[in-house]
This record gives structure tokens, C-alpha cells and sequence, in this order.
């Protein structure tokens, strides 16, 4: 190691001195308008910032910045901003599209996300402006002037981006994009399972950060379900977009945006964990973690990620699979079969809630039918409801009507005697975890 470090040229703290007073002036420059509160910004400004923050923070990384005591605050603080930049830059880019991903519609929660969206990125403004200021003491401290210069600022107030008009001819109609479709929807329905399987979808508790980040919430969670969202979103751009599908119906646009808000939602935490993990920890015991704690506060923090990023995650999560079931609902080709009734008690509790969580993995509507009557399969009431009428008939079997995949899940359900005396199958192993949550 040393015999590397000793083949690289070396370049002394006082000649580092001048690059670094060239290379910061663009980025404190855009970092400075924070400084008049009446300053409102949009995406554009926090892309100009993140290249900035990234220009200078790569030089600072290229020379070594943050393995030398004298500069070391200095390239974590410029890294603390770039983090914000890219947390901002996702939220913006929701706020900038949102009428596209859900076609303009205004609803109480779209009303309420964009309310709380623009009151976090006030926050945001603030938590730069108290950066801005700490940048500037820390480089007057290592001899380094700062020359704010004037910044054209009026392209950074335009809210929204205007769209040019749609002009597409419709594309070829195939069987494919049906096959997708379903597909995509059944992908969707395995990402909000695996993010209720987290316990993400309920409210979590905590009087700090430390409290649930790393060991409950953190980076590489929210980089995760990230990830399974934007396979999700690239499948559908790839094989739906353009076709006559995405121009006629308007679920699958739907749960095309119900997809990117979230995704870019996860975007967003992913990079406050990131901070909070790499810069505020308890990992990182310093002097410069207290001065950046006051800068982002912790209950801050806490509240954004909670009360905001989270929150909303899961409400776009749960209107989006309420989509996919709809999608998946409309190209079932029903079938029947007939199976036997539970042994000895019939569909009581526990064998109902079987069947109930069977049809809840598949996210298709399945019927039990009895003496002419349906009931819904979903509904443990509605299965308690059809086992009296099963008693009531001394009926052995019954017949249940909706998609194959469902009903060859009940078949071994109904084989497995539903699980009354045996244990849950292989083959059904999901519903372990879904009967815990």
C-alpha cells in the first residue's frame, strides 16, 4: 500500500489551495441562492446543482480530498449537498411529470402529495441555505475566498415543463402487449407484496433515526424496491409504450405512473438514508457529524422519510395494485372446479382465510358457488357466509369459478385437506408469510 501511495505525485495543502478556490466558486454560486427565502427553484435548478456538487466533489475525491485532515470537512460537507441535490432532484421530477403519469387528475391524494411534496422541498431550501453557510466558514478557515457572482435565476422558477403535443400514430395491435401487460401487472402485485412483507405499508414508530436506520430502513432496502419498480417501468416502455394499448387504455397508463412516482419515491429515501447513514450516524463520531447534525436535524430527517417519503410510497403502492388486479381481473378465461369441503368442520376460520389469501396472491376475482348463490372469495366473511350455506345443504363439495392459476392453488389447497390437519405445502408456501402479516 505505501509503495502504491509513494509512486503518486504529491501535492502540498498550499498549492491544492488556488485549484480549489477556482473549482468551488460555480457550485457555491448555485448553492447561494438559498439565501433569498422568497427563491423558489424547480428540477432544473437541482440538475444544475447535482452537476456541480458531483464536478466538485469529484475533484476534490481525484486529489484525495477526504484522507487529508485539512480538507477533509470540506469534501463532506460538498458531498452532504450533492446527496440533497439528487434526494431533491427525484421529488421534483415527480412533481414535474405528475400530470403525465396520472393524466392530470386531481384527486385527495394527489392534492395532498403535492402539498406535502412542495412543503418538503421548503425544507430542503432551508437545510442548503444552513449548508451554503458552513461551506463558506469552512473554506474562509482553510483560506479559501468565496465570490458569489450574480446567477441568472429565471429559468429555475418555471414549476412545470411544457409538453409538446401527442402526434403518434397508434402502433400494431398484438398479442404480445396483452401477454406483457399481464405480466407487468403480476410483477407490480410481487413488488407491493415484498414491500408489505417489509411491514413498510405500516406506520413505523421510532423517536430517532438511529432507532430504525441501518436495522430496519436503509439504503440498500430502499435501492431494492427501486430496482423491482424500474424493471417494472422499463418492461412496460419497452413492449407497451407506443402500442395500442398504451393509447386506448388508460389502466395500463396508469399503472405506468403509479409505478415511476413510487419508484422515484424510493429514489428520494434511498439518498436521505445514504446521508444519514454515511454523514450523521453514529458511526461517525466527529466533530463535523454534530456540525452536519444541526445542519440536517435528525427529527427533520426523521419526519421527511416517515411522514413523507414512505407514506406516500406505499399510498401510490396500494392504488397501483388495486390497477393491476383490475388489469388481471379483465383477461381471466373463468373456469370451474369442483373440491371437496374442508374435513371435519367445513369452511370455518382458518380454512376460509386459506382460501381468502390463496385468491389474494393471485389478485383475480374467484367465486364460490353454492345452491346458485357467489360468494367472493377474497372475503373470509363471504366464505364463513357460503360454508353455513355448505351446512345448511350437507353439501361435500363445491365449486369455485375464476382463473386457472387461482384454482389449481385451491385444488392443492383442497388436496392438502385445507391445511386442517397438515401443514401448509410447498407449493403454497407463500401463504406462511402472508398469513403473518
Amino acid at each position: 500500500m505505501e509503495t502504491s501511495r509513494s509512486l503518486t505525485p504529491i501535492i502540498n495543502e498550499e498549492e491544492f489551495l488556488p485549484l480549489v478556490q477556482e473549482k468551488c466558486q460555480n457550485f457555491m454560486a448555485i448553492l447561494s441562492v438559498h439565501q433569498d427565502e422568497t427563491m423558489s427553484v424547480n428540477k432544473l435548478y437541482y440538475f444544475t446543482l447535482l452537476q456541480e456538487a458531483e464536478r466538485l466533489e469529484g475533484f476534490l475525491d481525484d486529489h484525495g480530498a477526504r484522507s487529508n485532515k485539512r480538507w477533509f470537512g470540506f469534501a463532506e460537507l460538498v458531498a452532504c449537498v450533492r446527496n440533497f441535490a439528487m434526494a431533491g432532484f427525484h421529488l421534483y421530477h415527480v412533481l414535474d411529470r405528475y400530470s403525465d403519469y396520472l393524466a392530470g387528475e386531481s384527486t385527495q391524494l394527489s392534492r395532498e402529495f403535492q402539498d406535502s411534496a412542495y412543503k418538503t422541498l421548503e425544507r430542503f431550501s432551508a437545510v442548503f441555505n444552513r449548508f451554503y453557510q458552513t461551506l463558506v466558514e469552512e473554506a474562509a478557515s482553510q483560506g479559501v475566498s468565496i465570490f458569489t457572482k450574480p446567477m441568472a435565476t429565471g429559468q429555475w422558477d418555471l414549476k412545470v415543463t411544457p409538453q409538446l403535443p401527442y402526434t403518434l400514430t397508434d402502433g400494431e395491435d398484438t398479442l404480445e402487449e396483452d401477454e406483457r401487460l399481464i405480466s407487468i401487472a403480476q410483477s407490480y402485485r410481487k413488488a407491493v407484496r415484498a414491500f408489505r412483507e417489509s411491514r413498510l405499508d405500516r406506520k413505523v414508530k421510532a423517536a430517532s433515526l438511529g432507532e430504525i436506520i441501518p436495522s430496519r430502513l436503509n439504503e440498500t432496502l430502499f435501492a431494492e424496491f427501486e430496482t423491482r419498480l424500474h424493471s417494472i417501468q422499463s418492461e412496460y416502455d419497452t413492449y407497451i409504450k407506443g402500442g395500442k394499448v398504451w393509447k386506448h387504455d388508460e389502466r395500463a397508463n396508469r399503472l405506468r405512473g403509479l409505478t415511476a412516482i413510487p419508484m422515484h419515491l424510493f429514489d428520494f429515501l434511498r439518498w436521505l438514508a445514504h446521508f444519514y447513514e454515511r454523514h450523521e450516524s453514529d458511526n461517525r463520531k466527529s466533530q463535523l457529524k454534530e456540525r452536519i447534525a444541526s445542519i440536517a436535524p435528525d427529527e427533520e430527517l426523521l419526519n421527511i422519510i416517515l411522514n413523507f417519503g414512505l407514506r406516500f410510497s406505499g399510498k401510490y403502492l396500494g392504488e397501483g395494485v388495486k390497477v393491476a388486479e383490475r388489469i388481471l381481473t379483465s383477461f381471466v378465461k373463468p373456469i370451474s372446479y369442483e373440491l371437496p369441503i374442508p374435513k371435519p368442520q367445513g369452511f370455518h376460520a382458518r380454512p376460509a382465510t386459506y382460501v381468502s389469501l390463496v385468491v389474494q396472491e393471485h389478485g383475480t376475482d374467484v367465486f364460490m358457488l353454492v345452491n346458485g348463490e357467489k360468494y367472493d372469495c377474497r372475503s373470509v366473511l363471504d366464505l364463513l357466509q357460503a360454508g353455513g350455506a355448505v351446512a345448511d345443504h350437507s353439501l361435500n363439495t363445491v365449486v369455485f369459478e375464476g382463473d386457472r392459476r387461482a384454482l389449481d392453488d385451491l385444488k392443492i389447497l383442497a388436496e392438502n385437506n385445507y391445511c386442517e390437519d397438515r401443514d401448509i405445502p410447498q407449493e403454497l408456501s407463500y401463504l406462511r408469510i402472508l398469513r403473518n402479516l
